[in-house]
């Protein structure tokens, strides 16, 4: 299991045992209490550790089958982003408390939504497919707009976008360019695809993948040679993968 991995499970087994203390730690002070309003509300909080400590159980359980690419047919997958989403906001804000980095925290997230998205069995057509890319693949001395069209590109080759666009005319996706959040969610909103390949380093993409909730959104990170948002890449193989996979998952 990858270093990334075992960080967010040990995240998750301290909140664990941290709601399994608060839990012992009412149910002592409710045997030492005769105050008949203390010893409801402790009452109250011991209950909800509980819960809460068997939900986190329940979600770190599935989260090792999810790391493991294992396949989860008894939730469906609307509970398990909502689980998801709800376990890596915790998990987050532990690892800013930690002083760990919050990237591997969130490619972690990332690769749990995908194998959760790629557990659902989905009839995904080429054209329904939306590719969305950051602007920083395009190559910085690039005097060309392709942001408003992505045909704007010359393919001149010192960036992946002519390589990319190759993919979108082999498969007849719809593909585009965004600067930022907000433009990503203009599109999306114009094009409505049923499924989004969205590439961007971790922080966008995790966000990304939160904001957008009732379509389904598989991540592939950016590769960042010369630093971040700059003259950055992506695996051609990685793309091209998915969309033959949601393809076949199709006929």
């Amino acid at each position: 299991m990858k270093k990334n991995s075992i960080i967010f499970l040990n995240l998750i087994l301290f909140l664990m045992i941290f709601s399994c203390l608060f839990a012992f730690l009412a149910l002592l002070l409710l045997k030492n209490s005769n105050l008949v309003l203390y010893r409801a509300v402790l009452t109250i909080l011991f209950i909800v550790s509980i819960l809460f400590f068997s939900y986190i159980l329940l979600n770190g359980i599935l989260v090792v089958f999810l790391l493991k690419g294992k396949n989860i047919f008894f939730f469906s997958d609307k509970w398990l982003k909502a689980s998801l989403n709800f376990l890596y906001s915790s998990v987050l804000s532990l690892s800013k408390l930690f002083r760990l980095d919050r990237d591997k925290v969130r490619s972690v997230f990332t690769q749990l939504n995908n194998q959760i998205v790629r557990s659902g069995r989905r009839n995904i057509r080429p054209e329904d497919i939306l590719i969305l890319l950051p602007h920083c693949l395009q190559n910085t001395n690039c005097p060309y707009k392709i942001t408003g069209n992505i045909d704007n590109c010359k393919r001149c080759g010192l960036c992946p976008i002519a390589h990319l666009i190759d993919i979108r005319d082999r498969y007849h996706t719809k593909m585009f360019v965004a600067t930022g959040g907000t433009l990503a969610r203009r599109i999306v909103h114009q094009v409505n695809p049923k499924m989004i390949i969205a590439v961007a380093c971790e922080r966008d993409l995790s966000s990304g993948i939160l904001d957008i909730k009732k379509i389904p959104v598989i991540g592939i990170l950016n590769e960042r040679p010369n630093g971040p948002c700059m003259n950055t890449s992506v695996s051609l193989k990685d793309i091209e993968e998915t969309i033959q996979f949601f393809i076949q998952e199709g006929e």
